[in-house]
């Protein structure tokens, strides 16, 4: 049988280890607390946007668009996505399918195309107008489809002659169109712009002639 004095250290003891087990409980209680406010910070961090630029930069810069494209020519229709960016001097597009793949490559430099199709490691070289036609059946050079769909300039005597209709939709205060339709005989393209924006820095092409096999326009084109 324990004394009374046992009693009372055993009681003193059970209650230290009470106050202990709360001090933990405050001071490790705390921490979760401190940790969760960390993963939202880094969260938040990790979800930032970056600055989007709708002017350019200054020095060195390229403009990249994001566009919708619908093409109908009474027998066969197109569309999907397509990322183009462009400097001074060269512009590289991204065609993408509605399955969101990259079909088509094309890096034009001047008005010099090559045209890539990766997942069957072909190319073909020639002028940009000449695929833009053969594409959408519409005779522009490169240096006119960037100033239409950039900067909403129509190469008013070229349409007059090749009977080509443009129409522009333009929000307030822009002077770049959202929305660019041509028609040309049976053909209709619409492009919608989905996203313009400027970014330091130029396009960069890298040197394919040792991995893909150069064709003609149709077999990069075709459906095989």
């Amino acid at each position: 049988m324990l004394s009374k004095k046992k009693i009372k250290h055993g009681s003193d003891k059970i209650q230290w280890n009470k106050s202990k087990s709360r001090r933990d409980m405050l001071k490790y209680g705390r921490m979760p607390r401190k940790l969760i406010g960390l993963l939202l910070f880094s969260c938040c961090l990790a979800c930032a946007r970056p600055v989007i630029r709708q002017t350019p930069p200054a020095g060195d810069y390229f403009q990249a668009l994001t566009i919708k494209f619908n093409f109908s020519d009474g027998s066969s229709k197109q569309n999907g996505k397509i990322h183009w960016r462009f400097d001074s001097d060269s512009s590289k597009f991204l065609f993408f399918t509605p399955l969101n793949q990259v079909g088509l490559e094309l890096d034009v430099e001047g008005e010099n195309a090559l045209l890539l199709r990766p997942e069957k490691k072909l190319c073909w070289r020639g002028e940009f107008s000449d695929l833009i036609e053969r594409l959408w059946d519409i005779d522009l050079t490169l240096d006119e489809l960037k100033r239409l769909v950039a900067l909403g300039s129509i190469p008013e005597e070229k349409i007059r002659e090749q009977g080509i209709e443009i129409r522009l939709e333009t929000d307030a205060g822009k002077r770049s169109p959202r929305l660019v339709r041509i028609r040309h005989h049976h053909a209709d393209l619409t492009l919608k712009i989905l996203r313009n924006e400027f970014h330091s820095g130029s396009v960069v092409f890298l040197d394919y002639r040792a991995k893909f096999q150069a064709v003609e326009l149709e077999v990069v084109l075709g459906d095989d």
